[in-house]
């Protein structure tokens, strides 16, 4: 239903520490690895550096294009990526695209909107340093004053 994260401590190349709204993933099927994930709304799509995929042995032979993004840009590879977001006895898995970044290697996985940000509702709370989850579900349409949960009572949650 409704998973509440907080805010993970992420040490930056210069050396500074920072908190940033990055949650432990699961990815893969056969080979799988845990690792923390920055959630990005600024990313149209999901990233990863090459060394995850390589551990991951997923098939480098997918279709090869430009990525752009806040460090210039790069050639990525096109695939997919099973995923899993567990907290408690919320747990939900999926594939979603990914593109693998061939040429930087000291950025984290990047969630970003197809594939992830379509799965939730998502939310930020950045003065509390906390976000929430809440799995989409299409329902049929009803009222606005039919629904049991209004959106700003989630929010009060975090």
């Amino acid at each position: 239903m409704t998973i509440i994260f907080k805010y993970k401590s992420v040490k930056r190349p210069d050396g500074n520490e920072v908190k940033t709204p990055s949650i432990p993933i699961l990815l893969g099927d056969q080979e799988r690895i845990e690792t923390l994930a920055l959630i990005d709304s600024g990313a149209d799509i999901s990233a990863m550096p090459l060394h995850l995929a390589q551990i991951l042995k997923i098939d480098l032979n997918g279709k090869k294009n430009v990525s752009y993004g806040i460090g210039g840009k790069a050639e990525a590879i096109e695939s997919h990526i099973t995923t899993t977001v567990e907290k408690d006895h919320e747990k939900y898995t999926f594939v979603m695209p990914v593109k693998i970044i061939c040429s930087m290697h000291d950025f984290p996985m990047l969630l970003g909107r197809v594939g992830f940000f379509d799965k939730f509702i998502i939310a930020f709370n950045q003065s509390q340093e906390k976000m929430l989850l809440k799995k989409f579900q299409l329902i049929p349409t009803l009222p606005y004053e039919c629904f049991p949960v209004k959106l700003q009572a989630l929010l009060n949650r975090i």
